[in-house]
């Protein structure tokens, strides 16, 4: 916990010295009335959600308010953030929007991480149903473990293996390197004979290029982004899941805004559900077809064969283990919420 600390330090400096600071800093804390700069943060500048839809929220935040709410979008790389501090710094309020993106924050809120488990959703359209329901039912009634109140659901894209070996039979797997960004991945990977590896996503080049993994997971927009296909041959979907979260506004900028306000960005909110999950449809498409162009062979949708294995390691190990870690509403949340979904239960 020291390191994470130390690491929200340097983060919360580097916000700082650009000038990207909420919270007392900013005009954020204006009264209602007054104009005001929102700060927000984004995954990334390689993805459908940083070009198409934060520039469609900060236009509708300042029509609809009559140029009273501006928005100012940074990415995760630009402050020196991993994901990994959102909710911490959302708690401090030193930002007031983000995308929280639900694998980089499972290690401060394991119950969040319950829609976000590898080899449960069969495809995106399954994960998204999930999602907007975990939305109601367990992440709004927990505004105030989560750093503020969530607005919206987004997916940034499906998450592929990208590997440096072809994926003929799950047995490929073992004894490989495989850089993992939360704790449900890393218990996929263990059981299937695989070392998982914790790496930041601006990392992974380098990793592949200098054989620290054999295999990276991540989504076609970063794959395309960073060229993996220089470093690599082979994406195959294993049923992992979307890289996905949810739009976060800060507890006390929410508290801070007129009723009138607030009716406008609820109002927003359909509409960014929407845009957050199709332009994630997109950028899987887009990046993809652009890796396969590169040379990529692409075994996708993942073999039949693998998928009762795939379900059982979901079943058996992931979800066992996430309800473990998570406590008592774990499995009541899981069962209520995602098992009609998913057509499983756990104890």
């Amino acid at each position: 916990m020291g390191r994470a600390w130390l690491r929200v330090g340097y983060a919360v400096a580097a916000i700082a010295a650009s000038g990207l600071v909420g919270g007392v800093f900013g005009e954020a804390r204006a009264q209602a009335d007054r104009p005001m700069t929102w700060k927000a943060v984004s995954n990334t500048r390689n993805s459908k959600q940083f070009t198409d839809k934060w520039p469609w929220i900060a236009q509708e935040l300042s029509r609809q308010t009559g140029g009273k709410i501006s928005l100012e979008v940074s990415s995760f790389p630009e402050l020196g953030l991993t994901g990994q501090e959102l909710i911490r710094i959302l708690n401090a309020n030193l930002m007031d929007m983000a995308e929280v993106v639900t694998g980089y924050v499972s290690g401060d809120v394991p119950l969040m991480e319950g829609v976000q488990l590898p080899g449960v959703f069969k495809d995106y359209d399954q994960a998204r149903r999930a999602y907007e329901a975990w939305s109601t039912a367990v992440v709004e009634p927990r505004e105030r473990v989560i750093g503020g109140k969530p607005i919206a659901s987004f997916a940034f894209s499906s998450q592929y293996l990208w590997s440096k070996f072809p994926m003929n039979s799950l047995e490929d797997l073992k004894g490989k390197k495989v850089r993992i960004f939360s704790k449900g991945q890393a218990d996929f990977f263990n059981a299937l004979g695989a070392e998982p590896v914790s790496i930041p996503l601006a990392e992974i080049y380098t990793a592949l290029e200098r054989g620290t993994v054999d295999a990276v997971v991540t989504g076609p927009e970063s794959g395309a982004g960073l060229r993996l296909w220089e470093v690599l041959g082979y994406v195959t979907d294993l049923q992992l899941g979307p890289g996905a979260g949810f739009v976060v506004v800060s507890r006390k900028t929410w508290d801070k805004l007129s009723p009138e306000f607030r009716k406008v960005v609820e109002a927003m909110q359909p509409r960014m559900n929407e845009l957050g999950w199709s332009l994630g449809a997109d950028d899987t498409k887009a990046g993809l077809d652009l890796s396969i162009e590169k040379g990529l062979k692409a075994t996708i949708p993942g073999k039949p064969e693998w998928q009762a294995q795939i379900t059982k390691v979901a079943r058996e190990v992931v979800v066992a283990n996430w309800v473990k870690r998570a406590g008592p509403d774990a499995s009541k949340a899981f069962n209520g919420t995602l098992s009609p979904i998913v057509g499983f239960s756990v104890p």
